[in-house]
């Protein structure tokens, strides 16, 4: 629930913030949709933007009791909403009661609305697993892309906290946890962050400001406890001394929690390092000293954020109390440096329970989810598609028709020079080795004579019972190397790994044979094989499951997914068609106005010039300040005996000449590079970046003043002066309105995160499935639909219409039934993927495209057209504003048969205190 909630924040936002010329995060997922990332990268993004700036860092429960996930329409549509009123949290609970069937919370909550008796603020806090630090989780299937998605939000962070230096919302160092040292495939799949490429999030530019500073390190030196250690060193804590010695920005740590989580001792150990004990033992001690300088010294960088790995791991307890991943990260924010945890997870179900009076509420999946991208999106998409068989007959059986059809339909050499390979999962090391690697053997016999090097096994051995299943030294290499073209394994045996984090694209089937698995292993094992590995579209993998698993993997895709296997062969539609109900409305005409400026006289500075005569002593008599310490007494009427002294301003001066450089390239706004400023220029520009260093107290402790400030007054006395003339010049146009221009016109039904989209007339989400598969019933709904709101015939020009806001609906709705309309027609005119030749408007600040429009027709052609325009009070902006002049001011100027009006949302949606002013420009039209 709380991901619909905060996937319908964000995409109203980012709706708004892209229509704003001068939005820095408008722009810069504008640039980001055009980049090589997925949709549920770029999606899961978006959501991470809308947490920074919006909910600004704060914990998911802050959030919603601020109201900023509240939706009063939404909220409306839920049983008791008036008993709740205008209490963010009751109202959140109420919905997630509901949602999630939960009668007695949903009960509870009914006959304790204030909270007299249950303090539903701990509630909500338990809900969302009570964390001190914000704590994000977003869930993403195996192949979407997670580990280039940690590496997207640690280059927006310093990004984002290089242009607002200090600001506590954003990180400036990173420590990546993996699960545990036994997840053998995780800690170098996480290695390949440092293979992104940071201009898919960021423009050349800045990416490579960037790229020069960022420092990524794995930690993953032995362990103190293993004898093949350096003996009296701590090779990590070495790394992250001598790393952090010289840096506090753009450091990335990658490791796993017993790297960082001092181990648990016994009492007799407790002894052995306790000096004043007579059993001290100085060794012992030594190992302890070395864990507890190095979570010491992770634990003191600033500005931290931890990103957790299959974060699921990290919920609920284990016998030893918390779980060591989530033991670590309670450890680094021991001094309060964490400004987030980010959580990555393909499958995030781990039952928990909730405590709400004397009585509990069981809960399947983790509750802090941010975002969530459905398995079955992914299909056909960047995963592969499915093939997913049933056998339940023995397992000898069993494993010799999974090889048999493995090799007969998916037997495939990739672009690569990769192999398909099928993987088995098995119980245990005896299993393999006594029962399923002889069938494996006996099959390659009879089908695939002297082949039998395909065959691969692999698993960790620790117990003295498997001392004769050991393996050879190079396992490890050829395991992690499968995906390799040179590669020439095709069977693989596998035991307590590749279950997370295995990346062999080239993995083709999963065979699971064994009776006895946890259910969560079947979901997680069965989406190995669909990494795509060209594309997606065209590629199958092979699920061969018998003896209960399959009905297993069945009740999770239910459980966790909403989905059926029926839905994991063929990719869901998510869109549904648009009837078009009046494909001529007319010819339009009218004229854009486009302002030109023309230069009259042109004045080049000389830019040595302007740095010889830079003056630093009048900007310190401007932005003076006092720079003595004030002492004073309390006396009986004021302060007293009030006492000035010098006072040397103790801190870090961080500001080099390279600092200085770029801030000035940047402020010329292109006109002078780096590289052109120090070549061509570099004397006058030493002087002055020595005057800034030889009063860096002033600088340093300047209220008034930002050291950056410098190179923006320099670049303003660069900038050449123009004189200039202004005139306005007339486009005429005519358009088609309202015309679609493609054969089969589809809407997007939900969104990625699978929210429903606004519609009108409305569509139930009950009969979804129903409009995929029928679409002839879609048309009928939506022609009754419309009949009921509709008398007059004249307002959609295709239906359905799919809407920003409910304030959009809302006013629609309303309009049609106002008797003043007779004669007239409205239209939406507010789709905007490009298919629609839509209205818009030419403003100096961008395109301006209305919300609606209503026409006054004379014979057939339009006389007049009036301009609607819905606006939620946070979007009535500056920018918007200036659009809004222009259409008034000029715009209508230069057409005089259009009207235009916007009516301002108060946080309500209600349009129906707007329609007195809409008659009155109704009878005027």
């Amino acid at each position: 629930m709380t991901t619909k909630l905060i996937q319908k924040k964000t995409e109203d936002w980012i709706n708004e913030e892209k229509k704003k010329s001068h939005s820095i995060t408008g722009n810069l997922i504008k640039y980001i949709e055009n980049s090589k990332l997925r949709e549920p990268q770029i999606e899961a993004i978006k959501v991470y933007l809308w947490l920074k700036f919006v909910g600004n860092n704060q914990k998911l429960s802050q959030i919603i009791k601020e109201g900023l996930l509240y939706d009063e329409e939404q909220a409306k549509e839920y049983d008791n909403y008036f008993t709740f009123g205008d209490n963010y949290i009751t109202q959140f609970l109420n919905q997630f009661a509901q949602d999630n069937n939960l009668k007695k919370l949903q009960k509870k909550l009914v006959s304790d609305p204030h909270g007299q008796n249950i303090k539903w603020e701990d509630v909500l806090e338990a809900l969302l697993h009570n964390y001190v630090y914000p704590n994000y989780l977003f869930s993403l299937p195996m192949g979407a892309g997670k580990t280039f998605l940690m590496a997207c939000f640690i280059y927006l962070d310093l990004y984002f906290s290089k242009l607002f230096k200090n600001d506590k919302r954003f990180a400036k160092n990173f420590v990546i946890f993996a699960p545990q040292a036994t997840k053998t495939a995780i800690l170098p799949a996480l290695q390949t962050i440092k293979n992104f490429n940071p201009e898919w999030v960021l423009p050349k530019a800045e990416a490579d400001r960037i790229r020069q500073v960022i420092q990524i390190e794995i930690l993953d030196a032995l362990s103190s406890k293993r004898k093949d250690k350096l003996q009296g060193n701590n090779p990590n804590l070495e790394k992250v001394n001598r790393i952090t010695q010289s840096k506090d920005f753009g450091l990335v740590f990658i490791t796993n929690a017993e790297k960082v989580v001092l181990e648990r001792f016994s009492e007799e150990d407790k002894l052995l390092i306790n000096q004043n004990s007579l059993l001290y033992d100085e060794k012992k001690a030594a190992e302890v000293v070395k864990y507890n300088d190095l979570r010491e010294k992770l634990s003191n960088i600033p500005y931290l954020m931890v990103i957790l790995d299959e974060v699921h791991h990290t919920y609920g307890k284990s016998e030893n109390g918390e779980k060591k991943l989530r033991t670590a990260v309670s450890i680094l924010n021991q001094h309060n440096n964490i400004v987030s945890v980010i959580g990555m997870s393909g499958t995030p179900y781990v039952r928990n329970i909730v405590k709400v009076g004397e009585d509990e509420i069981k809960l399947n999946q983790i509750q802090d989810i941010v975002y969530n991208y459905p398995l079955n999106q992914g299909i056909g998409n960047f995963l592969k598609i499915p093939d997913v068989r049933k056998r339940e007959v023995k397992e000898s059986v069993f494993i010799k028709e999974a090889l048999t059809e493995f090799f007969r339909d998916f037997d495939i050499k990739y672009s690569s020079g990769s192999k398909s390979k099928i993987v088995f999962y098995c119980p245990s090391i005896q299993k393999l080795n006594d029962n399923i690697l002889p069938a494996v053997k006996q099959w390659y016999q009879e089908h695939r004579p002297n082949k039998d090097k395909e065959i691969f096994k692999y698993y960790t051995t620790s117990g003295k019972r498997e001392k004769e299943y050991i393996l050879p030294k190079d396992s490890l290499a050829i395991f992690n190397n499968l995906d390799k073209p040179y590669s020439d394994k095709r069977v693989v045996l596998l035991v307590a790994v590749g279950t997370e984090g295995w990346d062999c694209k080239s993995l083709t089937a999963v065979a699971l044979p064994r009776k006895e698995t946890s259910k969560n292993f079947v979901l997680q094992t069965t989406c190995r094989c669909l990494r795509e590995v060209d594309n997606a579209e065209k590629e199958k993998a092979l699920i061969f499951l018998g003896n209960g698993n399959y009905e297993i993997l069945e009740s999770q895709l239910k459980e966790n997914y909403h989905l059926t296997i029926a839905d994991l062969k063929e990719r869901a539609s998510d869109s549904i068609p648009v009837i078009i109900r009046k494909p001529k409305l007319g010819i339009l005409k009218y004229k854009q106005i486009a302002t030109k400026y023309s230069i009259i006289r042109r004045i080049e500075k000389d830019p040595d010039n302007i740095f010889r005569d830079f003056n630093l002593k009048e900007i310190k008599k401007r932005f003076s300040y006092d720079t003595q310490l004030t002492k004073a007494r309390i006396g009986e009427d004021s302060l007293t005996h009030e006492i000035k002294f010098e006072q040397e301003v103790k801190a870090e001066f961080d500001y080099s000449l390279n600092d200085f450089l770029y801030d000035l390239a940047r402020a010329t706004l292109g006109k002078y590079s780096e590289a052109e400023l120090f070549t061509k220029h570099s004397d006058e520009l030493i002087k002055i970046y020595n005057l800034i260093e030889k009063d860096k107290e002033w600088f340093i402790g300047n209220p008034n003043f930002e050291i950056n400030d410098i190179a923006k007054m320099i670049a303003s006395l660069l900038m050449e002066e123009v004189e200039y003339k202004k005139e306005d010049i007339e486009s005429n146009i005519e358009i088609e309105l309202l015309e679609w221009d493609v054969v089969n016109p589809n809407m997007s039904l939900m969104s990625s995160n699978g929210v429903l989209y606004k519609f009108m007339p409305k569509i139930d989400t009950k009969n979804i499935r129903v409009y995929q598969r029928h679409s002839e019933d879609l048309k009928e709904d939506l022609n009754i639909e419309r009949e009921k709101i509709d008398p007059q015939d004249l307002s959609f020009n295709y239906i359905p219409y799919k809407m920003d806001s409910d304030f959009e609906r809302n006013a629609l709705n309303d309009m049609l039934k106002m008797s003043e309309l007779s004669g007239l027609e409205v239209y939406f005119n507010g789709y905007k993927d490009g298919k629609l030749q839509s209205f818009w408007i030419q403003t100096p600040d961008g395109i301006y495209t209305p919300d609606f429009l209503i026409l006054k027709r004379k014979g057939k052609g339009i006389s007049k057209v009036l301009i609607l325009e819905t606006k939620g009070k946070s979007y009535y902006d500056d920018e918007f504003r200036r659009k809004e002049k222009f259409i008034k001011e000029i715009f209508i100027k230069y057409n005089s048969n259009f009207r235009y009006e916007c009516f301002v949302d108060e946080g309500k949606n209600d349009f129906e205190k707007h329609m007195g002013r809409l008659r009155e420009m109704l009878i005027l039209l």
